[in-house]
């Protein structure tokens, strides 16, 4: 599973660990770097999730995905081998139910905001002549009005030797937890917040976009 770390944090992370400098020279292509999650200790797992705890509000979200991460890949779990695929299906049922808090499912790409599906479809195929066996997990999201809609495929080699959080991270999901729904939260209270102040005039900061309104008799209606 990549990663993508932004610039700040990475030169943070190089300067802790000197044997991680070699991957600012992808900084020269662009603010953020690309490294496999496997490549990154404990240690330096722990500090850059503390690194964006520590960096603001706006980053929190990302801290909570780093400490997410970090649990599903330290899970104690049943590991399964290609031949259990259809003992995945209840053991993911139970993985759901267990500990459930909104019963949310978050995509565990660590660079984008939090977005909560829920699972509204979990079923097996079993394998036929022309087909092996699938495991079929449909997740729908409201995502500012309009609803998308995920499908995950799982198939025996998905699932050999990995836990079903492993799975799930594996297809770009992580579960809820506490951190990420309170990381969830503040970014949708936020949002609301600035939302409500739209036609305000206001000063931002960072990377903004300029588009020409194809519509505007004037250019300074874009």
């Amino acid at each position: 599973m990549k990663l993508q770390i932004d610039r700040p944090a990475i030169e943070a992370m190089a300067a802790a660990f000197p044997h991680l400098a070699a991957l600012k020279e992808q900084l020269r292509f662009g603010d953020k770097v690309e490294v496999n999650l496997a490549q990154l200790a404990a240690v330096e797992l722990d500090s850059l999730r503390d690194f964006y705890q520590q960096a603001g509000p706006e980053w929190h979200a990302r801290a909570a995905h780093i400490a997410t991460l970090q649990r599903a890949f330290s899970d104690s779990g049943t590991r399964f081998s290609e031949h259990e695929l259809e003992q995945v299906l209840p053991a993911i049922a139970r993985y759901l139910i267990s500990g459930a808090i909104r019963g949310w499912m978050f995509t565990a790409n660590v660079a984008s905001r939090p977005l909560p599906y829920v699972v509204t479809r979990l079923d097996y195929t079993a394998p036929s002549n022309d087909e092996s066996g699938r495991v079929f997990i449909e997740l729908k999201a409201n995502a500012k009005g309009a609803i998308t809609t995920s499908t995950l495929r799982i198939s025996a080699g998905d699932i050999v030797g990995r836990t079903v959080a492993e799975i799930f991270a594996a297809k770009g999901f992580l579960k809820e937890t506490p951190e990420l729904i309170a990381a969830y939260d503040e970014t949708a209270e936020r949002y609301f917040a600035w939302r409500g102040r739209y036609g305000a005039q206001f000063s931002g900061r960072g990377i903004g976009f300029f588009a020409d309104d194809p519509n505007a008799s004037h250019r300074d209606m874009d």
